[in-house]
C-alpha cells in the first residue's frame, strides 16, 4: 500500500495575555487515496465534526466543576467523540467535557489515562520541564486527568477514536507540544521580535522534528496571524533547501522541499482546523492551555479567596493583573513571569 505522511499543527492561546500558548503538530500516516479533506465521513459514525445533543444538562463549563453522575457517562460511552475546531467543542455549558473527551481520545492512542497533568506535559514538550517547575502556579499544581469524565468514558472514547481510525488504515504515530508559559514566551519574544513570528518558527521547528527522513509528507497548518509569505521561516528551519514557492494568497499559501530521498510539501490555509487532523491538534493545544489555566486561577484564588477567574484575554486581564498586584509586590514574583509582553 502506497502511504503519506501528514503533519497537522495547530496552536491555542496565541490571543491572550495570561496563561501559556501551546502548539502541537500530530504525525499521521494514511493510503495516499485518503487526503485530510476526506477523513471525516470515512471515520464516522465513531467521530462527528457536527456537536452532539447530550441527554440532560450538566455543569461542566469549566475544568474545576464536578464530574457528571454515573448515569448520564453511561449514556456517554455509547455516543461518538466530537472532533472539531477547539473553540467550537470548548462553547457552552458541555464544553469542558467535550474537549477533554476528545483530547483524551486523542492522546490516549500513544498515552495512558489516568495519568499526572505535568508529567504528560514533559513527554510532549521536554523543554518545558524547567518551568514546570519554577512557575509557582504550575510547581504547585498536582493533577491527574481526566479532571472531570469517568475513566471509563474516556477509555470508550479512546477506542471507538482506534475503532475508526483501524478501520480506514489511519494512523497516529506522534504528537509533539511547544508548552510556553509567559516566561518562557516573553524569553523567545526576545530572541523573534514579532508574535507571528515565533509563531511560525516554533510552529515549523514541530514540523522538521516529526518529518520522516524518507518518503512523503505533507503539513497542514492553519495560518499564523494572517500572514500569507513562509518561505523565509521554512529557510530557517530548513536550511540548505530549495524552498518551491507553489502559490501565496489570502486563503492559502503553498510550498514544497524536494530532497533526495524525501518530499516535504506544507501548506498553510485558512480555517484549516476544518481538516480532520488539523482539529486534533487544535483539540490538544486547548486543552493543555485551558488545563494550566486551571492551575493559573486556583493559585491566585488560594491567595485572594474573593478573585474572580480569568480566561486570560486581554481585556480581563488587565482586571486580573489589577487585582493580583499587590500580591505580585508580596511575593516578589515579577510581571513577566505573569504575563506576556506582546
Amino acid at each position: 500500500m502506497d502511504w503519506v505522511h501528514h503533519i497537522a499543527t495547530d496552536e491555542a492561546g496565541y490571543g491572550p495575555t495570561l496563561g501559556p500558548l501551546v502548539i502541537t503538530a500530530t504525525l499521521w500516516s494514511a493510503p495516499r487515496q485518503y487526503p485530510p479533506e476526506v477523513w471525516y465521513p470515512h471515520l464516522a459514525p465513531e467521530i462527528t465534526v457536527t456537536p452532539l445533543k447530550r441527554a440532560k444538562a450538566a455543569s461542566e463549563n469549566s475544568a474545576c466543576s464536578e464530574r457528571a453522575d454515573s448515569a448520564q457517562s453511561r449514556v456517554e460511552r455509547r455516543r461518538p467523540v466530537w472532533i472539531a475546531d477547539s473553540k467550537k467543542v470548548y462553547r457552552g455549558s458541555s464544553g469542558w467535557h467535550n474537549l477533554e473527551k476528545a483530547a483524551l481520545a486523542i492522546l490516549g492512542q500513544l498515552f495512558q489515562f489516568p495519568c499526572d497533568w505535568k508529567n504528560l506535559v514533559r513527554q510532549l514538550d521536554p523543554a518545558a520541564r524547567p518551568w514546570l517547575h519554577t512557575v509557582p502556579w504550575l510547581a504547585t499544581f498536582d493533577q491527574d486527568l481526566p479532571m472531570t469524565c469517568e475513566p471509563g468514558e474516556i477509555a470508550a472514547a479512546t477506542q471507538c477514536l482506534s475503532d475508526g481510525l483501524a478501520r480506514n488504515d489511519f494512523r497516529l504515530e506522534q504528537i509533539r507540544v511547544q508548552f510556553l508559559p509567559a516566561v518562557r514566551f516573553n524569553q523567545l519574544l526576545e530572541r523573534f521580535g514579532k508574535k507571528s513570528d515565533l509563531l511560525s518558527r516554533l510552529t515549523l521547528e514541530l514540523a522538521r522534528q516529526l518529518a520522516p527522513e524518507v518518503g512523503q509528507a505533507h503539513v497542514w497548518s492553519d495560518k499564523h496571524g494572517g500572514r500569507d509569505h513562509y518561505a523565509l521561516h521554512l529557510d530557517h528551519v530548513f536550511p540548505g533547501n530549495d524552498i518551491r514557492v507553489l502559490q501565496e494568497s489570502r486563503e492559502i499559501s503553498e510550498y514544497e522541499i524536494m530532497e533526495p530521498q524525501r518530499h516535504i510539501r506544507f501548506c498553510f490555509r485558512a480555517k484549516a482546523e476544518s481538516y480532520f487532523i488539523v482539529a486534533a491538534s487544535s483539540i490538544v493545544s486547548k486543552y493543555l492551555r485551558e488545563v494550566a489555566m486551571c492551575a493559573f486561577n486556583e493559585y491566585w484564588r488560594r491567595l485572594k479567596p474573593d478573585l474572580r477567574p480569568t480566561a486570560g484575554y486581554p481585556e480581563d486581564a488587565q482586571r486580573f493583573l489589577t487585582e493580583i498586584s499587590s500580591l505580585l509586590e508580596k511575593f516578589g514574583i515579577p510581571t513577566t513571569v505573569v504575563r506576556r509582553l506582546k
